[in-house]
């Protein structure tokens, strides 16, 4: 028998053919013992937020310039599934990654009659091509091709498979998946895709370089594809494609800062309402527009819903892309000296450990702790204050006695509680902590001021719509955080505003300032109803600036917030008292429960088993001889005519002189009195407050200098004696000692003989 060269050239092919479907089924046995591969890489994937709406706020790009964002197939919508394996590969589901009879039809038609060159790519092959970047343009790339499309079927399943597909297939240029391509041409998820968008979706990944419909000429091409597939339907017609330069980009901060909280997350169904995101940052870059030339340069603000705890406006910096100020960096995050903002939970405790009232008479007059003189902010002194008008007017000198005074938990204890990370321990504060010195992030912040807002409960913040409400943490006793609230009330709001839209009737707001020592952030936070607003004002950089203060220069801009809030959303109504708080008559002067002495007093709040509850001791009854207005001794039974006098202590009258008030103090006794009588009517001993017991008094090189010695007392005495050892040692509410280690008895005496005395430690430094 005769062969011809065809005959020849066909028995190869044929031959060839047989061979490379046995290495096929070769192939496909071996696989099975093979690893799994690793068929999506997620980790280098897009990332989609959206607003509360389901707007998008920003699709990412991926570190390799992608737009690639893993989307699950039950969230592609079937008629994308359907029209992909209808134009793709409608043997799909019955093939075994290859597709024997299109594999024959393609290597007679390309190898042998030589008609046309055919590929016979099913879509587990397009996978595995895109999958492992692969050259299929030759026989070796396209059995490679086979052969990786084998592995993938030999280890996962058809719905695995198409979902893979799904996300990696080109849409053109730098788009990858169906889930980045619905939102880029369509500006919506793949989920809402309709069904014309679905179908015209599946065209692309065959030709993607040349029907990505990002031009005219591409979209009459991807037209005329349509027009091959489904005929005449019209639904091509009733398409809007939009185009990369299109994507918002929107929040940017918020969209880092849900990125690197849900890393893992592909869409970010967030919280975020984008009319008070827009309105907060047209706000701050109104107000710094106006600030430029006294070189503020930055700003931050945050809204939240209080009961929700979820955000509803996030804006890290004044502007993300100027680099001169840092814009790129999240203020919101960044941990700063917070000032002030922290006093409200200093009272708060106080209250719920009985310290204090909302009326309680607290002390803005100088102090020394140890070695620790702090000073107000203004550099002056008060005197005697409400503990509201203290906390509304900021005052340091209350708040650092108050923290002194607080036992477990300690204010340190308190904020380690509620999750602040304070990197150091309570030592290293020691009583600054109440006016700054750890710092803190906005975010940490607003979660604190939810207690007040909660009624004690600490709830985490809340960034995402489907995110489940988490159990709340009872930290605060119900009853102190309302009371603090409803002290924050109290503050007047700043008379200047920059830009802010005004509104009829202005709502309740309780709101305190903080501005951190060296002036480099001034902090405003607020709680008006059900909103929780923060803002910070400053420069990332951390340089200095005298104008940098809360009340004047970030109080404003706070409530340009707030009123733009009241007029978009709505406000609600102030909340009732909780039923552990009881109404009393209380001294307006003390702030203790009226006495039968008191001229006259008004109603306050207190706790029925927590709050002191002393009756007032500031108004007393004296006896007066009326020839030469001396007070009377107790036991004198000579005529004299009974007065109310008001019994301040020295360092409150001392405070008084300084400020011009002037104070009627009760008359010098006409005879010495024994010091059981007089202990009776005229108060207490002095109160020694430096130096302090329990505290070692250093002593370097055998001499410290001196150490001060005060004390206070009451009824306007000020003439102390002080005895060291019963050594006399000076007079006048404060001496200075030449120290010297050792342990020595500490006396002060007042000019009845009533006396005070504690054990003073001094010791020697190396």
């Amino acid at each position: 028998m005769k062969f011809t060269g065809k005959d020849l050239k066909l028995s190869s092919a044929k031959l060839a053919l047989l061979t490379g479907l046995l290495l096929a089924l070769l192939v496909w046995l071996g696989l099975g013992f093979s690893p799994e591969p690793l068929l999506v890489n997620r980790a280098n994937g897009s990332y989609a937020v959206t607003d509360q709406d389901g707007k998008l706020l920003r699709l990412s790009l991926t570190s390799d310039e992608k737009y690639r964002l893993w989307t699950p197939l039950s969230e592609l919508p079937p008629a994308l599934q359907d029209a992909t394996l209808h134009y793709e590969d409608r043997w799909f589901y019955f093939h075994p990654g290859i597709n024997p009879v299109s594999l024959l039809r393609a290597v007679w038609s390309s190898l042998i009659t030589h008609d046309r060159w055919m590929g016979a790519s099913t879509l587990t092959m397009q996978l595995a091509r895109q999958r492992w970047r692969l050259k299929t343009d030759t026989v070796g790339g396209k059995l490679k091709q086979m052969a990786y499309a084998l592995w993938l079927e030999r280890h996962f399943s058809k719905a695995e498979l198409l979902q893979a597909y799904l996300n990696l297939a080109p849409y053109g240029a730098n788009i990858e998946g169906a889930g980045a391509a619905a939102w880029i041409y369509f500006h919506k998820p793949a989920s809402e895709l309709n069904q014309d968008e679905a179908r015209a979706l599946a065209l692309i990944p065959q030709n993607p370089s040349a029907r990505a419909p990002m031009n005219p000429a591409a979209q009459q091409r991807l037209r005329q594809a349509w027009r091959t597939a489904y005929g005449d339907d019209p639904g091509f017609e009733r398409l809007w494609f939009r185009q990369r330069n299109e994507l918002p980009f929107k929040a940017p901060h918020f969209a880092e800062r849900l990125h690197s909280l849900y890393p893992e997350t592909s869409t970010l169904a967030s919280t975020l309402d984008s009319t008070l995101q827009s309105l907060s940052e047209e706000l701050l870059s109104g107000f710094l527009r106006q600030h430029r030339l006294q070189g503020i340069a930055n700003a931050s603000a945050m809204v939240v819903h209080a009961p929700t705890m979820v955000v509803r406006a996030y804006v890290g910096s004044a502007d993300y892309f100027d680099r001169q100020i840092h814009g790129y960096v999240n203020g919101l995050k960044a941990p700063r000296s917070p000032g002030s903002t922290l006093k409200p939970f200093i009272y708060a405790q106080a209250i719920a450990q009985g310290l204090i009232t909302p009326d309680s008479r607290v002390k803005d007059t100088p102090l020394r702790m140890g070695d620790y003189q702090p000073e107000n902010f203004e550099h002056n002194f008060y005197g005697p204050l409400s503990a509201t008008d203290a906390l509304v007017r900021s005052r340091n000198i209350p708040a650092i006695s108050l923290l002194a005074q607080l036992q477990t938990p300690t204010f340190h204890q308190f904020l380690q509680q509620a999750g602040i990370a304070i990197p150091k321990q309570a030592a290293n504060y020691g009583l600054s902590l109440a006016i700054g010195s750890a710092e803190i992030a906005m975010e940490d912040l607003l979660r604190l001021y939810g207690l007040l807002a909660n009624r004690g409960e600490l709830r985490p913040l809340r960034w995402l719509n489907d995110a489940e409400q988490p159990t709340a943490k009872p930290l605060l006793m119900p009853e102190a955080a309302f009371l603090v609230r409803e002290m924050l009330e109290n503050n007047p709001r700043p008379q200047r505003s920059f830009g802010g839209r005004s509104f009829g009737q202005q709502q309740t707001v309780a709101w305190k300032t903080g501005t951190s020592s060296g002036l480099k952030d001034a902090w405003a936070i607020a709680m008006m109803g059900d909103w929780l607003v923060g803002v910070w004002v400053g420069n990332f950089d951390g340089s200095p600036n005298r104008h940098l203060v809360g009340r004047e220069l970030a109080g404003p801009l706070l409530f340009d917030i707030l009123d733009a809030i009241a007029i978009e959303r709505p406000v609600a109504a102030g909340e009732t008292p909780p039923t552990g708080l009881k109404r009393i008559a209380v001294c307006p002067q003390s702030g203790q429960p009226v006495s039968r002495w008191c001229p006259h007093g008004k109603d306050g709040w207190i706790i029925p088993g927590v709050s002191p509850i002393q009756t007032c001791t500031l108004h007393r009854p004296i006896r007066i001889n009326p020839a030469n207005g001396l007070r009377l001794c107790p036991e004198d039974n000579s005529p004299g005519e009974t007065r109310v006098a008001e019994f301040w202590d020295s360092d409150e009258l001392e405070a008084f002189r300084q400020a011009g008030v002037r104070r009627d103090i009760p008359p010098p006794f006409e005879h010495p009195c024994s010091e059981a009588e007089a202990g009776n009517t005229a108060g207490e001993a002095p109160k020694i407050v430096s130096p302090q017991a329990g505290v070692s008094y250093p002593v370097r090189g055998g001499h410290a200098g001196s150490i001060e010695f005060s004390a206070i007392s009451a009824g306007g005495r000020h003439r102390l004696f002080w005895f060291v050892d019963d050594d006399f040692i000076g007079e006048g509410g404060t001496v200075l000692w030449p120290a010297k280690p050792g342990h020595f008895e500490i006396v002060a005496v007042d000019e009845q003989g009533r006396s005070s005395s504690l054990v003073l430690t001094a010791v020697a430094a190396e």
